[in-house]
C-alpha cells in the first residue's frame, strides 16, 4: 500500500478546508465518483424496468422460454451489464468505507 505524505502547507490547507485528516480527503472525491457511478447504473436499470414492467431476472426467463426478439436480447445485454456495474460500484463503495 502507498502512504501519502502532506507538508504543513497542504496539513494546514485541509484543516482550513474542514477536512477532518487526509483520509477525508481522498475518501471524499472517490465516494462522489462512485456514487455517481451508482447512479448512472441505477438509472439504466430503472429505464429497463420501466420499459418492460418486470425484473431483469423475470424478463430474461421469459425471453428465453419465448422465440428470439433481437432488441429484447440487446436490452438484456445492456441491462446485465448495468445490473453487474451497479453491484460492483455498491461493493466498491462499501470496501472504500470499511478502509478510510
Amino acid at each position: 500500500m502507498t502512504t501519502i505524505s502532506f507538508n504543513d502547507s497542504i496539513e494546514n490547507l485541509m484543516h482550513e478546508l474542514s477536512f477532518e485528516n487526509s483520509n477525508e480527503v481522498v475518501k471524499e472525491p472517490l465516494a462522489t465518483e462512485i456514487l455517481a457511478r451508482i447512479a448512472s447504473f441505477k438509472s439504466e436499470t430503472n429505464h429497463f424496468e420501466e420499459k418492460y414492467g418486470n425484473s431483469f431476472e423475470e424478463v430474461k426467463r421469459d425471453y428465453e422460454a419465448g422465440e428470439e426478439k433481437f432488441e429484447v436480447y440487446d436490452d438484456l445485454m445492456a441491462w446485465q451489464f448495468a445490473e453487474e456495474g451497479l453491484r460492483y460500484w455498491k461493493k466498491k463503495l462499501e470496501e472504500l468505507r470499511r478502509v478510510l
